[in-house]
């Protein structure tokens, strides 16, 4: 899990957010207003995992631009902060619970490391990525890896090559103290080392490995919902597989589910498409959701039930369509993901907004998911206020942010919760002046009846 992220002039952000960042918890809000820099909070997460699943090995920091990619950002230019394209842009992340397989014991003067044969799990492991600028492109400057006393990094000479620091390297050739650099020890994808540096690093090559492999699955281990979700259709073709993921747009949602009716485990057969109707229905969305084949064809139809009466998904009310893929993501996401969603309450009456905070809290619970939620809603972010009073969460398994703008620089604030759910630092309007709001209603009434105002 992801228990903090720092950003380096991405976008909306300077450097405000580089030395300390954001804690991040099992569930983390971002709330304020529109284009204040709530989106761009998060994307630098997306980019490491898109990164990450780029063919390409040799690319640093994959902004997009084909299809079927997260994000198309275009380039260095449009994201880095300003447009200072001699800027640096920076991403760093914290995991907990990160345990390296072999730890080093230092044994005499002589430094010497052994290697015990146990498991050693250990505390946070922090991890850090900056970027720069030249001739034209974008290239990693400076990669480090801490955890527990062992410290790797690589950096970026001016020609070109990689400078490696790490346990056990000394390698001849020193300038300065400082081995000389290698353009073999360039990074793959901004997470893995290159073999010529593992195999550099020697005794410590099993722990730094661990590091390389925590980093790796947490990126891969990021599931994305973007706010724009597909359209319903009136057929489905299931080709026979389970989708690995659901798609930022929620397009595999229902052949995610067609897998699951299809589960080769009998016990499994249809549970998830059962819990997705239980949800429609606290939601008050519909009594329930079955999917039908169409003839002996490989298309299927999904059938919505509500008030008694059955109809095709795509004639029902258009939120039932629009919050499927938040709640397939949620119970069908490997445990342990991250799950990034922007506006998972778009186009949902109250109560199932509020519902959707019970979905988040379960399931974060239940199948050890973080959620990084992008949000508008008022709903929601009361209900987990409520949950926290009623002790059904803790007040430390969530995070609440509000973004907004201050003298023209994105600026985030987190809100204090207590164990009773009470927030002590309100921000300004948080969701806009709604007491304000009553107040004047009460007041044209009172002048348009008695000719005056009241209190």
């Amino acid at each position: 899990m992801f228990t903090k992220l720092r950003v380096k002039n991405f976008k909306a952000w300077g450097d405000q957010l580089w030395k300390d960042g954001i804690e991040l918890a099992p569930i983390t809000l971002i709330l304020g207003a529109n284009s204040a820099g709530k989106t761009s909070l998060l994307q630098p997460l997306l980019l490491l995992k898109q990164t990450f699943q780029s063919p390409d090995r040799s690319i640093d920091l994959y902004l997009g631009g084909k299809k079927g990619d997260l994000l198309d950002l275009g380039t260095y230019e449009q994201i880095v902060h300003d447009h200072h394209t001699s800027a640096e842009l920076g991403i760093s992340v914290d995991l907990g619970e990160v345990t390296r397989s072999f730890a080093p014991v230092h044994l005499g003067d002589d430094h010497r490391g052994h290697w015990p044969q146990r498991d050693t799990a250990v505390g946070a492991f922090k991890y850090a990525a900056t970027y720069g600028y030249a001739a034209d492109s974008l290239h990693l400057k400076h990669l480090k890896f801490e955890h527990e006393g062992l410290s790797v990094t690589v950096a970026r000479s001016p020609r070109g090559a990689y400078r490696l620091k790490a346990p056990g390297y000394a390698p001849r050739g020193n300038v300065d103290g400082d081995a000389a650099p290698k353009k073999e020890f360039k990074p793959n994808k901004s997470v893995i080392l290159s073999d010529p540096a593992r195999q550099a690093i020697g005794a410590y090559r099993l722990g730094t490995d661990d590091l390389s492999l925590a980093m790796s699955q947490a990126v891969e281990a990021i599931q994305y919902l973007g706010p724009l979700r597909e359209r319903p259709q009136q057929n489905y073709l299931w080709g026979g597989q389970a989708p690995g993921e659901i798609g930022s747009g929620g397009e595999y949602a229902i052949p995610a589910l067609l897998a699951n009716l299809n589960a080769v485990k009998k016990s499994e057969r249809g549970a998830i498409v059962d819990e997705v109707s239980r949800w429609l229905n606290q939601m008050g969305l519909a009594d329930s959701l079955t999917l039908k084949q169409v003839g002996k064809s490989r298309f299927y139809e999904v059938v919505v039930r509500t008030a008694g009466k059955d109809a095709n998904l795509v004639h029902v009310g258009f939120g039932v369509s629009q919050v499927l893929p938040m709640i397939v993501l949620a119970l069908t996401a490997p445990e342990g993901s991250t799950i990034i969603a922007e506006q998972p309450e778009i186009h949902l009456h109250p109560r199932a907004q509020t519902e959707l905070a019970n979905l988040l809290v379960e399931t974060a619970k239940k199948r050890r998911l973080q959620f990084l939620i992008e949000t508008h809603s008022e709903h929601l972010f009361r209900r987990l206020q409520f949950l926290i009073a009623d002790e059904k969460l803790s007040h430390e398994e969530c995070r609440l942010y509000f973004v907004d703008r201050v003298d023209g620089n994105a600026h985030v604030e987190r809100l204090k919760v207590d164990q009773y759910g009470h927030v002590s630092n309100w921000p300004a309007k948080f969701f806009g002046d709604a007491i304000g709001e009553i107040e004047r209603q009460a007041d044209k009434r009172f002048a348009r009846e008695f000719g005056g105002t009241h209190g």
